[in-house]
C-alpha cells in the first residue's frame, strides 16, 4: 500500500490530474496496476525499482525523458503500455479537458506506442457533453435483447438506460433467482437455512410460501445433495463444493487468441456501435470486441488485426482471469 500511494503521488505529477471523479478511481487502478505488474514480476525489488525510477524522473531530473540514461527512457516509455481504457479515454480529452493542461507527449508514447500521434490528433479539446450524438434507442433495446436472450420490459429497459453494466447483471440474476430474493429475510438470503427442519415463510405477490430444509447429504466427488420442502412439495438440489472436478480454464498461447489483459467481469461482447459480436462476424483491427471490469473501471478489449470471430470462448458476465482465452480470431 504505501508504494503504491508514493506512485500515484508520482502519477498526478506526470499526468496533472487532480483525484476527483472519476480520476481517483482511474489514479488507483493505473497506479496499483503498474506497481503489482512489478510485484509480479521481480517482487520487493521490481516495486523498489519502479518507485526509485519515478522519484528520480518526477523530482530529481524534473520530468526531462533526455536527462534520464537509454535504457530508463525506454522502460518510462512503456510503463502505461497496460494502462486501463479509462486511463487512455482520460489522456484523450473523453472525461474532458484537464484542468491544468495536457501531460507531456511521452505519456502518450507510453500509452498508445506507435499510434501515439494519431491519438493526440483525436484528443477531444471541448467536453465531451458538447459532442455527444443522441443514443440510438432501438440499437440500444436490440444490445440489450441480444445479452439477455429476450426482449426486454420497458421497465428493464429504462434501468439499463441508466446503469447498462449493472442492468444486464441484475436481469440475469432475477432470471436465475427470481424475485424470492427480494422478499426473503436477509439472514435466510445470506445464511442460508442450517438444520433439518429450519424453515422460512414468506409471501411474493399476493401469494404465500414456505421453504423448508429437510436434510443435507454426505459429500460425495465434490457433491452434496440437499432435500428441500417448497410448499410441501419436496426436490433435490445438487451443490458443487470447491473439490468438485472443474473444467480446465482455457488460456490464450497463439497470436490469433485473445486473452483477458487482467482478472474482471466479462460484461459485454461486441461494442455500442455495432453492438453483441457473434461468431462469424469481421471484426477490424483496433475495434473493441469485448469490454472487462475490474474495480469498477472498463477496460476495452480490441481486435489486434482484421479477422473473423471463431471462437467465443466465455459467456456474457462470466468472470476470467488474466490470460483466459476469450476469443480466437482467424486472419482475414
Amino acid at each position: 500500500m504505501p508504494s503504491i500511494l508514493r506512485v500515484m503521488s508520482l502519477y498526478n505529477r506526470i499526468v496533472k490530474y487532480f483525484d476527483v471523479t472519476p480520476g481517483s478511481q482511474i489514479t488507483w487502478v493505473t497506479c496499483s496496476g503498474i506497481v503489482n505488474r512489478y510485484a509480479k514480476e521481480k517482487g520487493e525489488t521490481g516495486v523498489k525499482h519502479i518507485t526509485e525510477l519515478l522519484v528520480k524522473f518526477v523530482e530529481q531530473k524534473n520530468q526531462d525523458l533526455k536527462a534520464m540514461a537509454k535504457e530508463e527512457q525506454e522502460e518510462l516509455l512503456v510503463i502505461f503500455r497496460n494502462a486501463p481504457g479509462d486511463f487512455k479515454n482520460l489522456l484523450l480529452g473523453n472525461y474532458g479537458r484537464l484542468p491544468v493542461g495536457w501531460p507531456a507527449e511521452w505519456v502518450y508514447k507510453s500509452a498508445f506506442g506507435e499510434e501515439w500521434e494519431k491519438k493526440i490528433k483525436e484528443r477531444k479539446e471541448s467536453s465531451p457533453l458538447d459532442s455527444v450524438e443522441d443514443d440510438d434507442l432501438e440499437k440500444l433495446k436490440t444490445g440489450l435483447s441480444d445479452n439477455i436472450g429476450r426482449e426486454p420490459s420497458e421497465e428493464e429497459f429504462v434501468l439499463f438506460l441508466m446503469h447498462p453494466k449493472d442492468a444486464v447483471e441484475f436481469i440475469l440474476f432475477r432470471e436465475k433467482y427470481g424475485e424470492a430474493p427480494l422478499v426473503l429475510p436477509t439472514d435466510v438470503w445470506r445464511e442460508g437455512l442450517k438444520k433439518s427442519g429450519d424453515r422460512v415463510d414468506f409471501e411474493l405477490w399476493g401469494k404465500p410460501y414456505s421453504i423448508e430444509l429437510v436434510s443435507v447429504g454426505a459429500e460425495h466427488e465434490g457433491i452434496i445433495h440437499v432435500v428441500m420442502r417448497v410448499n410441501n412439495r419436496t426436490r433435490v438440489y445438487s451443490v458443487e463444493t470447491p473439490r468438485a472436478k472443474k473444467s480446465e480454464i482455457r488460456m490464450a498461447r497463439n497470436p490469433n487468441e485473445i486473452g483477458a489483459p487482467i482478472n474482471g467481469s466479462l460484461w459485454r461482447i461486441g461494442n455500442p456501435e455495432r453492438g453483441a459480436i457473434r461468431v462469424g462476424d469481421i471484426v477490424h483491427k483496433g475495434e473493441e470486441i469485448a469490454n472487462l471490469e475490474a474495480m469498477k473501471m472498463e477496460n476495452a478489449i480490441v481486435a489486434p488485426f482484421d479477422g473473423q470471430i471463431t471462437e467465443i470462448c466465455v459467456k456474457l458476465n462470466e468472470t476470467v482471469q488474466e490470460g483466459q482465452l476469450l476469443f480466437v480470431i482467424g486472419k482475414g
